[in-house]
């Protein structure tokens, strides 16, 4: 009996310590069996740890946070996998990088906003969207006055994931468009005008942000905003910038004459109107626009004659050098149309050539009542038109002020003021950053600098003897970019 006894004994002490060892074993086999779960998404920034969120632009860096995340196997967004680094995951966290190349919903809506990730002993999803770009509106088009039924179109960018459009009011009214169409290429929206629209804002609410743009019930005046040149070649096509553009009758230049409506060509997207200059302004004055919406005028200077320094006409003249000539166009041949007279430097400078097509001249600058005394330096630009017939290839200017030497622009490659970029077989407008030619603080004591002087050489630092240059210029002015 006792025996029995003893042995019962024995028994459940080896059981004991049989469950007793295999505790340690469960708990780590519970660890890679219990459901790996995502509770939240937050920044990777320690100061932004409690910030939590649910969606994320591409190239984000974030950190999922969950439970039971140990041995991940792949972690998809979107439904496409992506890449990560292990030792940035633990059981309760993984940081991934999101994709800036990422297929986004906003264009492949049947894609899952959701981050995915797939362990050795499960998977855990999580709702999180990645956001498309910010919506922008550039303008909208519609026959004035606005009428419930009639087509409206929204021009603009990134039209991804639209979740209203509505016609708001300052004192906080909103009527929404029910029936709206966002083209293929999201940078257009067509919608039907809803009844009881009023004046306001037109409203575009996506996902990702909301953007809005005025709008009004009738024909808005036109505005001004910018312009190609504010000294245009005469007969050279030239353009204003700015909205509303509707209808136009005419554009009257500086009070003095008008080109007609049958002149002008409008943009199809009503903020850019195409014009001639017929002939040449006797003073300097705005532009004024008359449209459907009424008239508006340009609020900078047009045609500043008074800033001239060299135009070869009646301001300045050419002094000396070689490799060029006058040149008063017939609009048969480059550069098909001058303002009077350009000069062109034309030519091949050969190799390593520092001496060749020079143009030095005499110019007229603009006293300190056109240009006060105190005009910072860095507000000025030398401002001039330029026709470059010919690729430059290797070939650079040089250009000087008032025999300053010692402070020139070198190695200059003319560009379009408006593009930043050498347009070929056409006129453009040059900007040149005044403090590049000299060192005094103000345009008074550059103005007190006895010299009037301005030279333009041409130069050839390179092996390349094919160059060919065929460049003229016009209408140099000096222009206070504060005000103009």
């Amino acid at each position: 009996m006792k025996a029995i006894y003893d042995n019962n004994r024995f028994l459940l002490f080896v059981f004991i310590a049989i469950i007793m060892l295999s505790m340690p074993s469960c708990s780590r086999n519970n660890d890679l069996t219990m459901t790996p779960v995502i509770t939240h998404v937050r920044l990777t920034d320690p100061e932004k740890a409690d910030s939590t969120f649910v969606g994320a632009f591409p190239g984000t860096m974030v950190a999922v946070i969950g439970k039971n995340l140990d041995g991940i196997q792949k972690i998809y967004i979107n439904d496409q996998q992506i890449g990560f680094n292990a030792n940035y995951c633990t059981s309760t966290s993984a940081i991934i990088s999101i994709p800036a190349n990422l297929l986004l919903t906003g264009t492949n809506p049947d894609l899952p906003n959701e981050i995915r990730i797939e362990t050795s002993h499960g998977e855990a999803r999580f709702n999180f969207h990645i956001y498309s770009p910010a919506p922008q509106i550039s303008r909208i088009e519609l026959n004035y006055p606005a009428k419930a039924g009639e087509k409206l179109s929204i021009y603009g960018l990134n039209f991804y994931e639209v979740k209203k459009i509505a016609f708001e009011t300052a004192t906080g009214g909103s009527v929404s468009a029910i029936e709206y169409e966002v083209d293929k290429d999201y940078d257009k929206i067509d919608l039907k005008i809803p009844s009881g629209v009023q004046d306001g804002r037109l409203a575009v609410y996506c996902i990702t942000d909301s953007v809005s743009i005025a709008f009004t019930t009738h024909v808005s005046p036109p505005i001004i905003k910018s312009w190609s040149s504010d000294m245009p070649i005469i007969g050279d096509q030239a353009f204003i910038t700015g909205a509303n553009f509707i209808n136009v009758t005419k554009l009257n230049i500086n009070g003095e004459f008008d080109v007609p409506g049958k002149d002008l060509m409008v943009a199809k997207s009503q903020d850019t109107i195409y014009y001639r200059l017929p002939k040449t302004p006797t003073k300097s004055g705005t532009i004024t626009v008359h449209a459907a919406g009424g008239q508006s005028n340009s609020t900078k200077l047009f045609y500043p004659i008074e800033n001239l320094v060299l135009n070869w006409d009646e301001i300045g003249h050419y002094e000396w050098g070689d490799n060029n000539m006058p040149v008063m166009a017939d609009g048969t041949k480059p550069p098909y149309f001058t303002t009077g007279t350009a000069y062109r430097i034309f030519g091949s400078p050969g190799a390593w050539q520092y001496w060749w097509g020079n143009l030095s001249n005499k110019g007229s600058y603009p006293n300190i009542n056109t240009i006060p005394a105190n005009t910072p330096i860095g507000n000025l630009v030398l401002r001039f038109e330029c026709f470059v017939n010919e690729p430059l290839a290797t070939a650079t200017f040089d250009l000087q002020l008032k025999g300053n030497g010692d402070k020139m622009v070198s190695d200059y490659v003319p560009r379009d003021r408006n593009s930043n970029k050498t347009n070929l077989g056409k006129w453009m407008t040059c900007d040149i950053l005044f403090n590049r030619f000299t060192t005094v603080a103000d345009y008074g004591r550059f103005a007190a600098i006895a010299s009037s002087e301005l030279g333009i050489f041409t130069k050839n630092k390179a092996d390349n003897a094919n160059v060919k240059v065929d460049i003229y210029f016009d209408n140099f002015r000096i222009i206070d970019t504060s005000k103009n």
